[in-house]
């Protein structure tokens, strides 16, 4: 049964009574929303939670807690330029005793990485990515389409080359893991299919059958057969290759042998460098004397049309006139000077990067054969540029030499020497 306190009920008329009400309550839901979305279109923030490293002003605007931004900071750069992984991010975090936010909130590995994807530290914050509607069951989250968001503009607290890195190596981790790895593979992510552009995913054959007498017979292979396999022919079933399958032990030791004699022999990779500025090197300090040369007589020119001036010989008009033209051909000089002195100093760079292949080279010695499947693997990450076959199984190797890595290529050789 059903008593009202205040009112009478009209049972005639309370359903329609009902109706109405949820049809205003449905209004007031809307009205709100409006209102949350027009806030966020003026700058303010809509809601009471923003990201960790942030706060709200007193006008609604986005401000930055400038405690947690460094920790916002400090956990991109060991992420992206420190080779620190999530939870070793985590727990040094713990140890060292640094708010995590809420009182009771403790750092771990998915807060880590919660912070690692969250675009707002680019410098916007999206509103209405989801829309929350409570029903009887709970509360139903709708996922929004992305031309109805709104951006609100924050402060930047990570650089995009910074952003850009740390992705990178989340999508690094992440198919590397344990959990994606169980088989290893030399050249996982590193080959491409030269046809159709895709990877080269890694498969595994744990298992084998064979008939004989019309019975079935089952093999478990130990160890498991391993291939590459074009992802283009697996998922997409394009017909780009002409033997779908390539067997990994095959591949891996030609694509190695290449890489190792290049290593032992450097003089390609300083042939190829010096090659880069041989038909400037002729004339690149000619042109920098000459445009100095230049520039300091239009200098020249520009202080004796000043001094014409202040004797009276010229007017203010003819010296605006003449400093007009001085002004364009200086702004064009310098452009060309900046431009000589730029390939100069990336001839010096040529000149001493050839210098350190051939030093490092030498203290590396023969080292090569000793390294351990997952150590050559990261020789070939910093050597790799890229790796390509045909569709009759032809390689073709891309070597780059990132001179700011030669010393960790050698400190992977020393190490296993020591082992």
């Amino acid at each position: 049964g059903l008593e009202a306190v205040m009112d009478t009920i009209d049972m005639k008329t309370f359903g329609l009574m009902a109706a109405i009400g949820k049809i205003e309550l449905d209004n007031f839901r809307e009205r709100a929303s409006m209102g949350k979305r027009g806030a966020a279109r003026q700058g303010r923030i809509p809601t009471s939670q923003v990201p960790y490293g942030y706060c709200i002003d007193d006008n609604g605007a986005p401000g930055v807690d400038e405690a947690c931004a460094d920790v916002v900071r400090r956990i991109f750069r060991q992420y992206a330029h420190e080779g620190m992984g999530g939870p070793a991010i985590a727990r040094q975090l713990m140890a060292e005793g640094v708010p995590a936010g809420k009182s009771t909130a403790r750092w771990h590995n998915t807060q880590v990485n919660r912070i690692l994807r969250n675009e707002t530290y680019k410098g916007i914050w999206w509103y209405g990515k989801a829309r929350y509607v409570s029903t009887e069951d709970g509360t139903r989250v709708y996922p929004q389409p992305r031309d109805s968001w709104i951006g609100i503009q924050f402060p930047q607290l990570v650089d995009a080359e910074t952003w850009n890195q740390a992705q990178y190596q989340r999508d690094q981790r992440r198919s590397r893991s344990r959990r994606n790895t169980k088989v290893f593979h030399l050249l996982q992510h590193l080959v491409r299919c030269s046809e159709c552009g895709m990877l080269m995913g890694c498969i595994v054959i744990r298992r084998k059958t064979a008939k004989y007498k019309d019975k079935t017979y089952k093999y478990e292979l130990d160890p498991p057969h391993r291939y590459y396999r074009c992802y283009g022919m697996q998922t997409h079933r394009l017909g780009c290759r002409e033997h779908p399958m390539i067997r990994a032990e095959r591949l891996e030791n030609l694509v190695w042998g290449e890489v190792k004699k290049v290593l032992e022999d450097p003089s390609v990779i300083v042939a190829g460098i010096e090659s880069l500025g041989d038909r400037e090197d002729a004339t690149a300090g000619e042109e920098l004397a000459r445009a100095e040369r230049e520039l300091s007589d239009v200098q020249l020119e520009e202080n004796r049309a000043i001094r014409l001036y202040v004797s009276g010989k010229i007017t203010e008009k003819q010296l605006d006139l003449q400093r007009k033209f001085i002004t364009e051909r200086l702004e064009s000089l310098r452009e060309k000077v900046k431009d000589c002195r730029a390939r100069e100093s990336a001839q010096a760079g040529r000149r001493e990067l050839a210098k350190q292949v051939m030093e490092w080279a030498e203290r590396m010695g023969n080292g090569l054969d000793d390294l351990p499947q997952e150590e050559r693997r990261e020789v070939l990450l910093l050597l790799l540029d890229e790796a390509t076959i045909d569709r009759e199984n032809k390689v073709s190797l891309t070597l780059a030499i990132p001179a700011g890595d030669l010393e960790s290529i050698e400190q992977h050789i020393s190490r296993c020497r020591a082992i």
